[in-house]
């Protein structure tokens, strides 16, 4: 018996309802293919939902979604369109419906499986009582490379390249959707902090992202480091574990850590927590910023408002060179507890018989993963280091921590 294929373009898919939602001509959709603006792509069988595909090349962005028997999106691949054109399957996600259950509830169970690109595959478990877990294992990078794709040519991530022609036709019985309206979907974007150039200017005006009141930022210089390889670390330094160095280093040299206060009175008094710890390498003005990546680290596999940061599980952060992770492993040997107590009395602390040094500080939050951002001038060069404690607004609604059907795990 033959099958009749057929491609159906829209801005996306509602679980729930079972619906697409707008409608795409063929032509819109060619067009958006070609601009990097996002689209989707509803692929069925003799009218039954097959795939629908989430397109945004912009982001080099593409996920499959694929259906079950009863119409239910049961699996999600998502992939990253490499250098040479090809795909590569970073995350697959698979959802575990009991029979009749509705496409859409935040308690179907799932299973995903994060890829890196060094072939580390994180496999994280959410259960159906909430509880969540993970492991890893390590696979081939070279399994979850697909071929090239193109406009109306999406054989290879369908489960076959002999798919047969896809026939093309308006959406049926699709959702309204209007200018202005919230997506369905949108490709995954980093993390960013709006407010850093703010930070960087002494009495500028941010907002503190909990109470939600101006704060005046004041600039108070709190140590000079030294950096004898130009190697920088940003780590917990209770951890007394080697840590990567960022991949971007500087000069080797003598460098001042400011911390960034924001200041506003508080019952008669002045509150100043810490924004921010900044390694100040030059004093040209910062035009644009990056996040600070360790060997391995690769801004296209991060989630949509992830991040990269280093990890924090005593409530401390630092700056230090390279250079002094090992001296000071050596130096603290079996006396953690006097070491660590000792950095509340002297967070400047070099290491005896050195000139290796290091600055810990209070994070704001305490345990937790934090970011650093490199700041440059126009002429490319670095300017700075910026460790994040997450405490200004980035002016974006704050959101509730919940479960959806759409996480990952």
């Amino acid at each position: 018996m033959k099958h009749t294929w057929t491609a159906s373009y829209c801005e996306g898919w509602n679980g729930p309802a079972g619906r697409p939602v707008g409608s795409l001509s063929q032509e819109e959709a060619r067009q958006r293919d070609e601009d990097g603006v996002p689209y989707s792509v509803l692929i069925a069988e003799d009218g039954r939902p097959r795939f629908v595909l989430d397109i945004a090349w912009r982001q080099n962005h593409l996920a499959r979604w694929a259906f079950d028997g009863e119409a239910r999106r049961a699996s999600r691949a998502v992939f990253l369109r490499l250098e040479d054109g090809t795909l590569f399957e970073r995350k697959l996600t698979g959802w575990q419906y009991e029979s009749g259950e509705r496409d859409g509830s935040p308690k179907v169970p799932r299973k995903t499986l994060k890829r890196e690109f060094d072939g580390r595959t994180t496999i994280y478990h959410r259960h159906r009582s909430g509880s969540s877990g993970h492991t890893s294992k390590d696979e081939p990078f070279e399994q979850f490379i697909h071929s090239v794709v193109s406009f109306e040519s999406w054989g290879s991530i369908l489960g076959g390249e002999d798919l047969p022609a896809l026939a093309v036709t308006p959406v049926t019985e699709s959702l309204p959707f209007n200018p202005g309206d919230s997506r369905p979907w949108d490709p995954p974007v980093p993390y960013s902090s709006p407010y850093l150039d703010a930070l960087m200017t002494q009495g500028s005006t941010v907002v503190h992202k909990d109470s939600q009141q101006p704060m005046v930022v004041d600039h108070v210089p709190v140590a000079t480091l030294n950096f004898p390889t130009g190697n920088v670390v940003a780590c917990d330094p209770n951890w007394l574990d080697p840590k990567e160095a960022f991949m971007v280093g500087v000069p080797p040299g003598s460098y001042r850590v400011i911390e960034l206060q924001i200041m506003r009175m508080l019952d008669g008094k002045e509150y100043r927590p810490a924004a921010g710890y900044l390694l100040e390498i030059s004093g040209e003005p910062t035009v644009s910023w990056e996040l600070a990546l360790e060997p391995g680290q690769d801004l296209r596999l991060l989630d949509d408002g992830d991040f990269y940061g280093f990890d924090v599980e005593s409530g401390f952060g630092s700056f230090m060179d390279d250079a002094t992770q090992q001296p000071l492993i050596d130096h603290v040997g079996d006396d953690f507890t006097e070491w660590s107590v000792g950095l509340y009395d002297a967070p400047h602390f070099t290491v005896p018989g050195t000139s290796l040094d290091l600055f810990a500080y209070n994070c704001y939050y305490g345990d937790g993963a934090y970011p650093t951002w490199i700041g440059r001038d126009a002429q490319g060069s670095v300017t700075c280091f910026l460790s994040d404690m997450l405490i200004v607004s980035d002016g974006k609604p704050k959101k509730d921590y919940e479960i959806t059907f759409e996480q990952d795990w």
